[in-house]
């Protein structure tokens, strides 16, 4: 393999000629008209001037290629195939660049030209990233490290560790963007590399700060911000990113609660001039300060202003993107205000998500299109579409790097393994002697604690198990049971005794199914969603959204109970009422509240039905109990919606 070449073009220029002066190259005659030396250098100076237009520059480039290919020049070639690259990225011709730079890759591994492999691999990482083929992206840079590091070049290696990890960021994967960057870390972290390494801090600090991890956001977003000291490492990072990780900490302070010092942040960074001279960041920090205002003053009518403000910018420069964010800003500042306006920001972020084939966006716009709209069968099959892809590309994307990552590990972790193990066996030594203490001093408390607990709640399940159970029998069954004993005792050749010795054990069998036992303790959310997962069918969809996002540790057994009994009462009444086509039950967590949002296409009931259905107004009185409440809405024909909120 070839790890170093002479290409510069001067060098090229000048052999060339030499190589020339038989008038013959590799055999072949160049006639009296054929592109001359002088032409080529030429060319290649037309190509690269940025006072022509691109199209123009275009057509000087492949002319010097046409030369080149008389010439038969590798160097030559790579260089006029660079530069079309180029060109045709600048020029947002993304297929165009795509299929180059694969002529350019093409030729670099026939030649076995290392240097040029690397270029062509990050080139075609750049241009399928910017034709939102993300998948591809992350592939192309996974391959440009694994050679970066075969060639042992610590810094490009953690340039494209960089890359993968914002892509996955793109994907919604924030929990595989902070292991890849936090891996990219390790190759940069002691190099002279800051501008790299300050993306990566900024990566992780952002996946912390999207799952909640507050502090380790801070921790990152200040080691980024401390990367930029002084002026020569500023100019470095660039001024313009710097300005990022602050609309970043700013974020992360709003989310702690913090909104005065977010604000504060916000308003110096729309006032500062490197900003107000890029549209696209100023919308973006105009509108993260609207939006940091509404939440701290629900009613704040500037805050509306800034919002549509930054949303009118970010049109006139069709900023896809930041539409969609001011969209969606602009979707919650209205939800409790305006559902019409609401769901029309919403639906404006759906239309661009699509168009920019953001699949993260798509999915966020139609869980408020849900919240809103009576009528979403077609967008409830996109958003099964687009979060089984995204689910798709995020595990290949996380198997890809697995494997590298795996080969990566296993050389460096032999060559650790001894050393390592001698210090393991020392320390062993130390935690089996501390461990056998805690065990000692702490296991019977612990047990008992446990165990006490564990009986309160069983002696709870046990005790409204029975209740419902006992009530079920006695209203449903003894009624079914006594019919049957009459027709035997009148006509034991009835054949209708059988269909109903049927329809008593399928009762019996549904009255099981509706007690069976669950946990309330780390596992109730995944039994939870389990449980209204399982009344999907091929004609009914389930759709699920944001129930792992409430802290459920946080809620008493008691009121973990209640919410799972009553949405069982409603999934139970649809499966037996409602013929519904599509269920929608979202989870949200406000300040002081749990709110549980249910929503089903079916047939509705009327009014009048409400008022004597006894299921309904069971499931109230629970709701009651925890100090919440259930407000339910229905019409024939019409759906049936339910919202049920409950302290915190």
């Amino acid at each position: 393999m070839k790890f170093w070449r002479k290409d510069s073009l001067f060098f090229i220029l000048i052999v060339l000629p030499i190589l020339g002066s038989t008038r013959f190259i590799y055999g072949q005659s160049i006639m009296q008209d054929s592109i001359s030396i002088d032409s080529l250098d030429r060319y290649y100076k037309l190509s690269r001037s940025d006072s022509l237009s691109i199209p123009v520059r275009l057509d000087y480039v492949n002319s010097f290629l046409k030369g080149a290919s008389l010439y038969k020049q590798d160097s030559l070639i790579y260089l006029g195939l660079m530069r079309k690259t180029k060109l045709l990225g600048q020029s947002r011709q993304y297929d165009s660049a795509i299929t180059y730079t694969y002529q350019l890759n093409d030729l670099a591994r026939q030649k076995r030209d290392t240097l040029y492999i690397g270029k062509a691999l990050t080139k075609l990482g750049i241009y399928h990233k910017s034709n939102n083929q993300l998948a591809e992206a992350f592939n192309y840079y996974n391959e440009a490290f694994k050679l970066a590091r075969i060639t042992k070049d610590g810094i490009k290696t953690g340039r494209n560790l960089l890359e993968m990890a914002n892509i996955q960021t793109s994907l919604g994967d924030y929990s595989g963007s902070k292991t890849t960057a936090i891996d990219g870390v390790k190759y940069l972290e002691d190099t002279s590399e800051l501008r790299s390494l300050a993306g990566l801090y900024h990566i992780i600090s952002v996946a912390n700060r999207v799952q909640k991890n507050y502090v380790e956001a801070i921790k990152y977003n200040t080691k980024a911000l401390s990367l930029g000291k002084d002026k020569l490492s500023r100019q470095t990072i660039g001024v313009k990113n710097i300005l990022i990780f602050k609309n970043t900490k700013a974020l992360i302070l709003a989310n702690q609660g913090d909104y005065q010092e977010a604000i504060k942040i916000l308003k110096g960074l729309v006032e500062n001039s490197v900003v107000k001279q890029d549209k696209r960041e100023y919308a973006r920090v105009l509108g993260n300060l609207g939006y940091v205002e509404w939440l701290e003053d629900k009613n704040d009518e500037n805050a509306k202003s800034i919002l549509h403000k930054a949303l009118g910018i970010r049109e006139e420069i069709r900023d896809v993107k930041g539409i969609i964010t001011s969209c969606i800003y602009l979707t919650r500042y209205y939800l409790d205000k305006d559902k019409g306006k609401a769901l029309f920001y919403a639906e404006s972020a759906y239309r661009n998500a699509k168009e920019q084939h953001s699949l993260s966006s798509t999915l966020e716009a139609l869980g408020f299109i849900f919240e809103l709209r009576e009528n979403t069968n077609e967008e409830a099959k996109v958003y099964k579409e687009i979060h089984n892809k995204l689910l798709e590309v995020n595990q290949s994307n996380r198997e890809i790097y697995a494997v590298t990552r795996y080969e990566n590990d296993k050389l460096t972790n032999e060559n650790l393994i001894l050393k390592a193990e001698t210090a393991r066996k020392e320390r062993q030594r130390i935690i089996y002697l501390f461990s056998i203490l805690l065990v000692i001093l702490g296991g019977g408390m612990v047990f008992y604690w446990f165990e006490q607990r564990h009986r309160r709640e069983k002696i709870r399940e046990v005790y409204n198990a029975e209740a419902r159970i006992s009530k079920k029998l006695h209203d449903e069954l003894a009624n079914d049971v006594y019919q049957v004993m009459m027709q035997l005792q009148n006509n034991q050749n009835d054949s209708g005794v059988l269909d109903k010795l049927e329809d008593i054990y399928n009762s019996t069998r549904d009255i099981s199914r509706e007690h069976n036992s669950f946990g309330t303790g780390k596992e109730y959310a995944r039994e939870l969603n389990a449980m209204l997962s399982s009344y999907g069918t091929n004609s009914t969809k389930i759709i699920i959204k944001d129930i792992f996002e409430i802290n459920w540790q946080s809620i008493t057994p008691e009121k973990k109970i209640i919410v799972h009994r009553t949405l069982q009462e409603l999934m139970v009444n649809m499966k037996k009422h409602s013929q519904a086509a599509l269920v929608a039950i979202t989870f949200k967590k406000t300040p002081k509240s749990i709110a549980i949002t249910y929503a089903d296409t079916g047939v509705g009931v009327s009014a009048q039905e409400i008022i004597y259905s006894n299921g309904l107004r069971n499931t109230e009185n629970r709701i009651k109990t925890i100090g919440g409440s259930f407000i339910f809405d229905s019409e024939r024909n019409k759906g049936f919606k339910a919202k049920i909120q409950f302290p915190n």
